[in-house]
């Protein structure tokens, strides 16, 4: 009678024994690494960019401030030179109206004495 059995295509299965397999070995995923590492060179060379950018900038700042500074000395020189300027011409004026007023009493003494010498 087993000549005539049809055999079935499932009837193995339960035969055989059950063997766990293991994981496919993963590739590894790169990809989380690949984005730290460009993150971290983007980084970079944004602040070497920045850095050469600020450079000349700090360089013209301090330029300008040397400048800066150099103007204020000239400025209070002139300032001082301006206030010794005006005390001079203050003194003169003063001593000019003192010898516009010596000049006056001269010119007035001038002509008594000439008046004086004409009555005679």
């Amino acid at each position: 009678m087993t000549l005539f059995r049809r055999k079935s295509a499932t009837r193995d299965l339960s035969n055989d024994a059950f063997v766990l397999a293991t994981e496919k070995p993963r590739r590894r995923n790169w990809t989380p690494l690949l984005l730290l590492i460009l993150a971290g060179t983007a980084a970079y060379a944004g602040f070497d960019y920045f850095e050469a950018q600020l450079t000349p900038a700090t360089d013209r700042v301090a330029e300008l401030e040397r400048e800066n500074n150099q103007l204020r000395d000239q400025l209070e020189l002139q300032r001082m030179n301006l206030s010794v300027e005006q005390a001079t011409r203050a003194e003169l004026e003063k001593e000019l109206s003192a010898r516009t007023a010596e000049l006056s009493r001269l010119s007035d003494e001038l002509a008594f004495f000439k008046n004086a010498q004409k009555k005679p």
